[in-house]
């Protein structure tokens, strides 16, 4: 590969990334404003159907489709499988799914998850830290 080839396909994938990124923003605007278009009651009846607080419910519209992807890689991190939780305590699942939408975190997370520290560290940071270090206390549980 030359030099040429390496620098076009460096921007082809910044392109794409900068079109998802920017197609992401948009649908979250557009679900943002769907939801403040809607009358008191309505948001009250989606929050109940989402079994979250009110409160909480433009916080992780805000947050988007990718909003708690984090939370997935925590898991696999700490040999935690996503799909046996989700399966077997789903209310648990969405729990945690809401608080890590809605985590200050996210960069710090991302970053330990990237170079392999998180699963040291995130006791630290984690909103999730407690429900984790329960899981990961009972070795049969929810073990990958």
């Amino acid at each position: 590969m030359t030099m040429n080839d390496a620098t076009s396909h460096l921007g082809q994938r910044v392109r794409k990334q900068l079109v998802d990124w920017y197609s992401d923003l948009r649908i979250r605007h557009e679900e943002e404003r769907s939801l403040i278009n809607l009358d008191a009651e309505s948001r009250r009846k989606l929050a109940q159907d989402c079994n979250i607080a009110i409160d909480q419910l433009l916080d992780v519209v805000r947050a988007g489709p990718h909003g708690a992807d984090e939370m997935e890689r925590m898991l696999k991190a700490l040999h935690i499988d996503p799909v046996d939780l989700q399966t077997h305590l789903p209310e648990l699942f969405r729990d945690m799914q809401v608080t890590c939408a809605t985590c200050g975190h996210k960069g710090r997370c991302r970053h330990e998850l990237e170079d392999g520290s998180a699963a040291v560290t995130f006791g630290e940071y984690c909103a999730n830290a407690q429900a984790l270090n329960v899981m990961r206390a009972e070795p049969p549980l929810l073990r990958e």
